[in-house]
């Protein structure tokens, strides 16, 4: 499950201009099959049901969306820190105590000592490396945000940057400085025990020109890379938001049918998109969600539709699964539910995972890291209102869904009706054709 914005923006097409494209229109396309639900977000009928945990954040003022499994990656990243604490005590010391002292009852270090600055150079790394990949996916994925006040929506995208590569950097030059800097570090602690039977003078001489190198080392390629770097954020994407009016946002439903050499796939997306002004059939900016199924994808569309019509109290609220409180919950209820053997192995893999710390994490990109890096101009736009300058909605909308939810009452189905218009000219027609007979009668 996954949210796309449309970074390419040109890229991103969909047949809104088309003549008739409204609530309600089913339209093949060249993967699928599309099912229309703005503009003129009308009511479907469905229940609001965050099926796909895209509700993030909600207030009085405004609504957040954003996926992803957050707590995975946070639980991945700190796998390697188990792992090490793992390694050190049943490799290390383990072999420690296997061998057990010498003679003259002194215990060796050296395995202890070697599994510790192998973690070092290795685990610690790669741990790192995941937590800041975890960081970095927060920062590139920046919310969808419905504000119910102003009645419009802002959809971020990426301006286009000029490509950047690091001079002299390439994979393996990175890899090459890598291996560099460990093995000088693995060099200045292992010195002592490679050069025992040396002098004493002359091992520290050693060690002394080995720790100018690691000091050249590290200088070097620290400073090239902060150099570096801050000339490549120049030449990164910025990060935008598009406002547009909720009620001409084009949103649809779109079940896609991928064609494989043994095997069909059916997967289900609900896309917001904010078109373009002077190419219509184009997005400025989108966001995507899969749904898995259209009635999924119908209930998604109802949570957002709740809230910008009816407020937050008619929206679910955003899911606790990732929070400190919910995991605290769980545990105590788990400690009630489980016998003693199961409940050890889950212990065991909580601790395995670290997710007590994982979700400390996990709770400071949802709540900080993932707000941290929103434009300034999107801060002041969601900021409350006096309720006497909140936007209303349009006579016409308000009057449709009235009309919409009677009919949902007596049976109507959104996906049967066809488009929206039809379906008011059905109605009328009927009306009239009632009211002729009765006075044909009377």
């Amino acid at each position: 499950m996954t949210m796309t914005n449309a970074n390419e923006n040109s890229s991103t097409v969909f047949p809104s201009s088309e003549p008739g494209w409204e609530p309600g229109v089913h339209r093949t396309s060249e993967e699928g099959e599309l099912l229309a639900l703005s503009p003129a977000p009308v009511a479907t009928g469905e229940r609001a049901v965050d099926v796909n945990a895209w509700i993030r954040r909600k207030n009085e003022a405004w609504l957040d969306l954003q996926n992803g499994n957050l707590l995975f990656g946070a639980e991945f990243s700190l796998m390697f820190l188990s792992l090490s604490l793992l390694s050190i005590g049943f490799l290390g010391f383990g072999f420690m105590f296997i061998v057990g002292p010498n003679q003259f009852g002194h215990w060796d270090w050296e395995a202890p000592l070697f599994m510790l600055v192998g973690n070092l150079l290795i685990s610690l790394p790669w741990g790192l490396y995941m937590h800041f990949l975890g960081n970095k996916a927060v920062k590139e994925t920046p919310p969808v945000r419905l504000n119910r006040q102003r009645r419009e929506i802002a959809i971020p995208r990426w301006t286009e940057g000029k490509e950047f590569k690091l001079p002299f950097w390439t994979e393996n030059t990175a890899g090459i400085a890598y291996i560099l800097i460990a093995f000088t570090i693995a060099a200045v602690l292992y010195a002592p025990i490679g050069l025992e039977n040396n002098p004493e003078e002359y091992v520290q001489r050693v060690r002394s020109y080995l720790l100018i190198a690691l000091m050249v080392e590290v200088l070097v390629v620290g400073t090239y890379l902060f150099i570096a770097l801050r000339l490549k954020k120049k030449h990164d994407p910025k990060l935008i938001y598009e406002i547009h009016p909720w009620e001409k946002l084009v949103a649809y439903i779109e079940t896609k049918h991928n064609m494989g050499p043994s095997l069909m796939a059916t997967h289900t997306v609900l896309t917001l998109a904010i078109p373009k002004p002077d190419d219509p059939e184009s997005a400025l900016a989108a966001a995507s969600i899969n749904v898995g199924h259209e009635t999924a994808g119908l209930a998604q569309w109802e949570c957002i539709r709740q809230f910008m019509e009816n407020g937050p109290e008619a929206c679910p609220d955003p899911k606790d699964d990732e929070t400190l409180a919910h995991y605290k919950a769980k545990c105590r209820q788990a400690r009630k539910d489980m016998s003693l053997l199961p409940w050890l192995g889950k212990k065991v893999g909580d601790w395995f995972f670290q997710r007590y710390l994982a979700h400390i994490i996990t709770e400071r990109r949802i709540k900080t890291l993932a707000l941290k890096s929103l434009p300034e101009e999107l801060k002041a736009w969601s900021a409350p209102l006096p309720q006497d300058q909140w936007a209303k909605p349009s006579e016409a909308l308000q009057s449709l869904n009235q009309q919409l939810t009677r009919a949902y009452e007596r049976g109507l189905r959104f996906t049967r009706m066809g488009p929206v218009s039809e379906w008011q000219a059905g109605r009328e027609a009927k009306q009239r054709s009632k009211r002729g007979r009765g006075r044909y009668q009377a």
